[in-house]
């Protein structure tokens, strides 16, 4: 059984944006922020301040009526898959991505007949 993932514009540009840092545990790695991903705590904000999207915030909540944080909160969730397909493939081309590997395997290739909507 093979997995598929749509790689988005959207998807791309908040990687951009992320706050990438080094981990000191153990032997250390890079990662990305998990209270701040994107430099403040209000990930929803920030998503939709880097998309571009939503309407004119409040000036007592700062949030806005038309900003529908599900959506932008699924797409920085997606972000780990996303980053995960980025570096399989070597590629941060927007499209259908295929794991091509046995079932829990890292290996993505890039579908050349599909584009994401």
């Amino acid at each position: 059984m093979s997995a598929t993932f749509a790689l988005k514009p959207e998807h791309i540009m908040l990687l951009r944006r992320a706050f990438v840092g080094w981990q000191e545990c153990e032997t250390g790695a890079p990662e990305i922020d998990p209270k701040r991903p994107y430099g403040n705590s209000d990930v929803a904000g920030d998503v939709a301040e880097i998309l571009g999207v939503g309407g004119t915030p409040c000036r007592h909540c700062g949030q806005s009526a038309d900003r529908d944080d599900e959506a932008l909160l699924a797409l920085h969730y997606e972000t780990g898959l996303a980053l995960q397909v980025i570096l399989s493939s070597g590629s941060f081309e927007p499209g259908v991505y295929d794991n091509t590997g046995p079932l829990g395997s890292r290996r993505w290739v890039r579908r050349t007949d599909e584009v994401p909507s």
